[in-house]
């Protein structure tokens, strides 16, 4: 509930947020956690490729309790306001977005061969599930067949409605990422202090050249969207001032100090959320920034650290801090490849001579992250310099994964960049061939699913062989 005084500073702001999100730098512990959000499609009589509600005798959420029948190891844990909720005993839980996404969160693992081993243990387990209800996975960064009319907001709670309106006045790109898009995110430690700063430069010098190679999500609402990641141009779109990149990382005169950045990023973005009349928290077609509602208030009421941790969590840049590095850049892949931006991240991010090398590559493009990116989403790897840019970032980390990481992990990132970045390739090329450049047709993606993993179990193969 707000104040009806001025309550907070930007020095206690600043505060919560070295607080909340840089508090443990005082060891790097490299751990290694992944989040990978699919879409779920009914086969049925009339159309292979049936939406699905999110509740309901025969919604999304009910499919799943077939999960914790056939694995104790899972139980339905639904959080406090009732919203659904999956709960493993390893610390990893299942989740949904507002257009019946699954999401799926690993706890976090000491090691990168764990949690990708886990995840994949974890889809297997799922598909076998949801198949009992003629239900199958979707992998990729955007529903490629419907539009956000069709599919609806299935999550009613309040939060997701006020954000549905936000989203509707700003533009037409909220609603498409709230219902149709998924992603892949990857999370990593901070590190120590010192470790920290140039960590979060790294990752966020990287956001153009894995956006582009990783790029998985060329259609949208059944039409040819103009982009290999329209899903990047939807996140980069929505509300620019609470996605992208932080102004200061692009500034002439950078100071590589993420807590400051952050806080100035947060303070000028606007609220999703304002006082009504009685003080309660809705969106109600005003736009003010926070530190606007913090030094002059809004119909009599001022923010609270409440409100700021709130106001926190609406907030989408490409790398987000939450005691971790969130590297949310990335599209969902096809399932025989969404392992790998893991493997690139982890062998560059936590290797310190790694990191430093592409730091220098990667610095002269920092003051034009934001057009980089954009046209990283628009081209892929189409443009020569982004593409030798990745080349090199990529042979780095294969040459910092080779002899220190599991050798079937080194096969997959080495078949992957021979098919794709070595050939200025990404996987909405292999997308948009599907069906002759136009949308493909479920079946024709189930059976490309299907091919892709024969692939991947005979490169495994030759290497376990």
């Amino acid at each position: 509930m707000p104040s009806t005084h001025r309550q907070v500073t930007c020095g206690q702001l600043r505060n919560q947020i070295l607080k909340s999100f840089f508090h443990d730098m005082n060891e790097d512990r490299r751990v290694v956690g992944l989040e990978l959000e699919i879409m779920p499609f009914r086969a049925t009589n009339e159309r292979e490729n049936s939406l699905i509600p999110l509740h309901g005798e025969n919604g999304v959420v009910n499919a799943v309790h077939q999960l914790p029948l056939s694995d104790p190891k899972w139980s339905f844990a639904p959080l406090a306001d009732g919203t659904p909720r999956f709960a493993h005993v390893d610390g990893a839980q299942i989740t949904f977005e507002p257009g019946a996404q699954i999401e799926y969160s690993s706890a976090p693992h000491p090691d990168l061969i764990g949690v990708i081993t886990t995840m994949n243990d974890f889809i297997c387990q799922l598909n076998q599930v949801l198949a009992e209800s003629n239900i199958w996975l979707f992998h990729g960064g955007l529903n490629p067949w419907y539009n956000i009319e069709d599919v609806g907001l299935q999550m009613r709670k309040e939060r997701y409605q006020n954000m549905n309106n936000f989203f509707a006045a700003r533009g037409p790109f909220g609603q498409k990422m709230m219902r149709l898009s998924t992603s892949l995110q990857v999370n990593l430690d901070v590190g120590t202090a010192e470790v920290a700063p140039r960590r979060w430069l790294a990752a966020n010098l990287m956001a153009p050249i894995m956006t582009a190679a990783f790029a998985n999500s060329p259609f949208v609402e059944g039409k040819v969207a103009g982009a290999k990641s329209f899903r990047s141009i939807i996140w980069q779109n929505l509300d620019p001032t609470r996605t992208g990149f932080q102004r200061g990382l692009e500034a002439a005169d950078y100071r590589p100090c993420p807590v400051e950045q952050y806080l100035d990023f947060a303070v000028d973005a606007y609220c999703m959320f304002l006082p009504d009349e009685s003080g309660n928290m809705v969106f109600d077609g005003h736009f003010r920034t926070f530190r606007h509602w913090m030094e002059c208030g809004f119909r009599g009421y001022y923010p609270t650290m409440d409100d700021w941790m709130m106001h926190l969590s609406t907030l989408f840049p490409e790398v987000r801090p939450r005691g971790f590095y969130e590297i949310r850049y990335l599209d969902a892949l096809c399932a025989s490849y969404w392992m790998i931006p893991g493997i690139v991240l982890t062998h560059i991010l936590y290797d310190e001579t790694a990191r430093e090398q592409v730091i220098e590559w990667l610095s002269p493009y920092r003051t034009t992250l934001t057009g980089m990116l954009r046209e990283a989403a628009t081209r892929g790897l189409d443009d020569d310099e982004l593409a030798g840019l990745t080349k090199r970032v990529f042979e780095l980390a294969l040459t910092t994964a080779s002899g220190r990481e599991d050798e079937r992990l080194v096969r997959i990132l080495d078949q992957f960049m021979r098919e794709f970045t070595l050939q200025q390739r990404c996987p909405a090329d292999e997308l948009l061939e599907i069906n002759d450049g136009k949308v493909f047709t479920a079946r024709q993606y189930r059976d490309f699913e299907a091919k892709k993993a024969d692939l991947v179990t005979a490169a495994l193969a030759q290497v376990q062989g």
